[in-house]
């Protein structure tokens, strides 16, 4: 009897799915397709069981409400979380745990990939002023950075200058304007982050957008102290990832003046790739690349502009700045994503730059692949690698073209990408940074086009 009802409780799962139908995914899982017996060719597909097995582990009956339940009890006798992305703090605070590394100081970017990231944007600060446009970082700061009292004993906070910190100190170096948004939310004693979510409260995106307008210099009515009522609208995101049919709500803060500005016609979500919005009366175009944190922000930053476009997607396309005819460009990324800065360097043609010396030869050599680009049509991506060499911290990498040299962005310790004209690739004959303070060059770069065979030129 203990066997039989061993294997009906066991074949409930399977069975539910002739009753309830099959379990959607939970959190940000894709769904697993339903696989086919028979191929196109009408040959039978070789993986047809373990597709069949793992479409069955993804979507069998009542699944979400068995992980709900496991989890529950678990979070409940032990104080943690098995959901690996989510972290069970103190007092019921739920935590991202892709932040941990900005929040305990690990795997933190070099100096190098510090200055890198800074001066890519530097670059980007560089063209967005030759379109005619000023331009503005800013970063919104992981939650446990601002409420890190509330993270469990185990993970203890890092000590120095955290990857946020040292980023700010390499803008102001490589004079990029920046707006710095931590040391406002640091001085509010109220609570501006959402205790099961990873973002800010409305309360806090406010706050937020006072600062990047005031750093602008755009006319604005400041919203931070214009009234937000507290309201208990949907789940927190990670509380969602962790309980996926839970239903306790979060408590997030409504901006109780209403909005002047209007969306266009194609407006769906604040999580949409482009939302687009106009307001009478208020001057000005921004475009603002932005990631998660501007579903709240995007509101107050609409509210100052006669029109603005937000966008989503990344790598940023500097390409939009002419299509949207913006004269303002936001960037807002958030902390623990600052290494997509080299990771996912902009999209622009590489500047032509001047080099003061021809450079010496060296020993080592590059590797360097080339190719054809949709988002910059007639221009190739060059992504490279210095090999023998690791350049000086602070080292752009120059490419020549024939007589043409070109700054390539510099995307980490020895690697580097650049837009460049198709037509001048062909004469790509020397790669250069600085060694030791002094200009290094190789004329032996191993290229490979369009993904085709390697050949040494």
């Amino acid at each position: 009897m203990y066997c039989v009802l061993f294997f009906a409780l066991c074949l409930i799962p399977l069975a539910g799915m002739a009753v309830a139908g099959p379990s959607e995914p939970v959190a940000n899982e894709a769904a697993a397709p339903v696989p086919q017996l028979m191929g196109e060719d009408g040959t039978v597909d070789p993986d047809f069981l373990q597709d069949l097995s793992d479409c069955i582990d993804h979507r069998f009956a009542f699944r979400p409400e068995m992980i709900t339940a496991n989890r529950t009890v678990h979070a409940a006798l032990l104080r943690d979380s098995t959901e690996e992305d989510v972290i069970l703090g103190k007092d019921g605070w739920l935590f991202y745990a892709q932040t941990l590394h900005s929040y305990e100081g690990l795997d933190n970017m070099t100096p190098r990939e510090t200055w890198c990231a800074a001066h890519i944007l530097s670059m980007v600060q560089d063209y967005c002023r030759k379109q005619g446009a000023e331009f503005l970082f800013v970063s919104a700061p992981n939650k446990n950075t601002l409420y890190g009292q509330y993270m469990p004993g185990r993970f203890p906070a890092g000590e120095g200058p955290t990857e946020l910190e040292a980023l700010y100190a390499a803008l102001d170096g490589e004079s990029v304007r920046a707006a710095d948004v931590l040391t406002p939310l640091q001085k509010e004693r109220d609570i501006l982050y959402r205790k099961h979510d990873s973002h800010w409260t409305s309360r806090g995106a406010g706050l937020a957008g006072d600062v990047i307008l005031t750093a602008l210099g755009q006319p604005y009515t400041p919203f931070y102290g214009g009234g937000f009522s507290p309201v208990w609208e949907e789940p927190g995101d990670l509380y969602t990832m962790l309980f996926p049919t839970g239903t306790e709500l979060d408590r997030d803060e409504k901006y109780i003046r209403p909005f002047s500005f209007a969306y266009d016609e194609t407006f769906h979500s604040p999580q949409d790739v482009f939302i687009r919005t106009s307001r009478p009366g208020a001057s000005r175009q921004l475009l603002m690349f932005r990631d998660s944190f501007g579903d709240a922000l995007h509101p107050f930053l609409a509210e100052a502009f006669g029109g603005a476009t937000f966008c989503r997607q990344n790598p940023y396309d500097l390409g939009l700045i002419a299509k949207e005819g913006a004269d303002t460009v936001v960037i807002e990324l958030v902390e623990r994503n600052l290494r997509w800065l080299i990771e996912r360097p902009a999209i622009f043609p590489a500047p032509e730059a001047e080099v003061p010396a021809d450079p010496a030869g060296a020993e080592w050599t590059a590797d360097i692949a080339v190719t054809a680009q949709d988002a910059l049509p007639g221009y190739g991506l060059i992504n490279g690698e210095l090999n023998g060499v690791v350049p000086d911290d602070n080292s752009p990498i120059y490419i020549r073209c024939g007589s043409v040299w070109y700054e390539a962005s510099p995307t980490g310790e020895q690697t580097f990408a650049a837009y460049i004209p198709l037509s001048n690739t062909e004469e790509m004959d020397t790669i250069a940074a600085l060694c030791g303070g002094k200009l290094s060059g190789c004329s032996a770069v191993n290229l490979q086009e369009n993904g085709g065979n390697e050949n040494e030129k």
